[in-house]
């Protein structure tokens, strides 16, 4: 096994520069075309904004510099016709990096390094080829971390976290290769494994429904008065609940449970189960007519049992858990009720909570305090479909053109496939502090 050290962390000609992982490349390409090549190797052009990147370029440059001069693309770009960005959306700022006399020109709208030496940056439009790139991805994206080997994992949870690669065996205690399974019992020891971290609760108490509970040997459901179906899993035998013994009696080697059925009182109108569960199964959110009906489920829950939280919710509601509000940065308002990842209605905007733009696929912005949009390039036709499953929750999808040329009329032609409203925005320029442009807007409902 490699040992744990940083050169790993990127991966093989990729280095380690603070957290990210950077490479240089020597192809000849325009632009766009530099983006695919990093975005092929999960990374994109690289944004310079600490004096420590752009140090460690500028070293590597020297180092590389052969007949054919290293000149190379950066993500640096021309938002609109005062305002220029790093590809992580950025202001640019003239500290570190310079422009060189007259630059930036008014023709180009892409950054490269053109005088590593001097680190002087020149502008040149996007079609320009220009000998080399910068390429940038974050610092773990490639490398598997070094990893505890699966025999010396004493819990479940160790075992089967994060990868595929080990199996826990439940009943023998163990956690054995995944390809080494057949090996590992070859008489069929392992009577129930467990992998990808859906490991079972360590004790009676974890389960959290009485169909869960009643599925285990030795665990009963002792069910409270409050007639909602809400109780708790314990240890037991078919005569009542169990004591388990507590760290003084296991000092003292008495570890087997006692028969305690205070834990559990009849009197108080508490229910015993350890073959069937009650008729009653309403979580805790509604009272029970006739016995086993939910009156009405409470408390932003919703089906049969008031298992589910209700839509723009999630949760585990199940014996009495607690549903909480999506969380999408108001980019959605549906999530899967169980996990809480958002169903994002924006096109290239992603993540758990709707806060990262899909760099890789050339959306930009800053989805935290606005959108994400699709730069489109000037005399290109791109085609947007939406026929992935994740694809029918979309409503709305953005992109932004600018004119290469100030004072210079900008034609744009869509076809869809269905009607859609169309919200035309223009903005004089970029501010050069902010992320976002004030925009004057206008709402038109177009026919396909």
């Amino acid at each position: 096994m490699p040992k744990c050290s940083p050169e790993n962390i990127c991966g093989a000609h990729w280095q380690l520069v603070e957290s990210s992982c950077l490479k240089i490349t020597n192809t000849k390409e325009n632009y766009d075309n530099s983006k695919l090549a990093c975005r092929s190797q999960n990374a994109v052009l690289a944004s310079l904004t600490t004096p420590k990147k752009v140090e460690f370029v500028v070293k590597q440059l020297q180092n590389m510099q052969t007949k054919s001069e290293l000149t190379p693309w950066v993500g640096l770009r021309k938002i609109n016709i005062s305002y220029w960005c790093w590809e992580d959306m950025s202001p640019f700022t003239n500290t570190t990096l310079q422009w060189q006399a007259g630059e930036p020109s008014d023709a180009g709208f892409c950054g490269y390094l053109a005088e590593p030496s001097t680190v002087g940056l020149k502008a040149a439009t996007c079609i320009h080829q220009i000998n080399g790139s910068v390429c940038e991805r974050p610092a773990n994206h490639s490398a598997k971390q070094c990893r505890t080997p699966c025999a010396s994992r004493a819990q479940c949870s160790d075992c089967t976290s994060a990868s595929s690669e080990c199996m826990w065996c439940s009943n023998m205690k163990q956690c054995v290769d995944s390809n080494a399974y057949v090996a590992s019992f070859p008489h069929g020891q392992c009577m129930e494994w467990y992998t990808m971290s859906n490991c079972p609760p360590e004790n009676c108490s974890g389960y959290r429904t009485c169909a869960q509970c009643l599925e285990q040997p030795g665990c009963g459901w002792c069910t409270d008065p409050s007639n909602t179906g809400k109780g708790q899993c314990m240890e037991a035998s078919y005569r009542g609940p169990m004591k388990l013994p507590n760290a003084s009696a296991i000092a003292k080697a008495i570890s087997e449970p006692v028969l305690d059925p205070s834990l559990c009182l009849a009197d108080n109108h508490y229910n015993w189960s350890f073959i069937n569960c009650p008729a009653c199964q309403c979580n805790g959110h509604s009272k029970c007519i006739n016995e086993s009906i939910c009156e009405k489920c409470q408390d932003l829950t919703t089906g049969k049992n008031c298992d589910t939280c209700i839509s723009g919710y999630y949760g585990d509601p199940t014996n009495g858990g607690s549903c909480q509000p999506c969380k999408c940065n108001g980019h959605a308002s549906m999530c899967n009720t169980n996990t809480g990842k958002c169903f994002c209605t924006t096109k290239g905007i992603k993540g758990e909570e709707c806060q990262l733009c899909e760099v890789e696929n050339r959306y930009q912005g800053n989805p935290l305090k606005g959108t994400c949009y699709y730069t489109l390039l000037i005399d290109y036709q791109f085609t947007f479909s939406l026929s992935q499953e994740d694809d029918k929750y979309y409503t709305a999808i953005n992109f932004v053109a600018t004119p290469e040329e100030q004072n210079r009329d900008l034609d744009m032609f869509i076809n869809a496939s269905k009607n859609f409203n169309l919200n035309i925005t223009w903005a004089p320029s970029f501010a050069g502090n902010v992320d976002c442009p004030h925009y004057d807007a206008l709402w038109l409902p177009v026919a396909s």
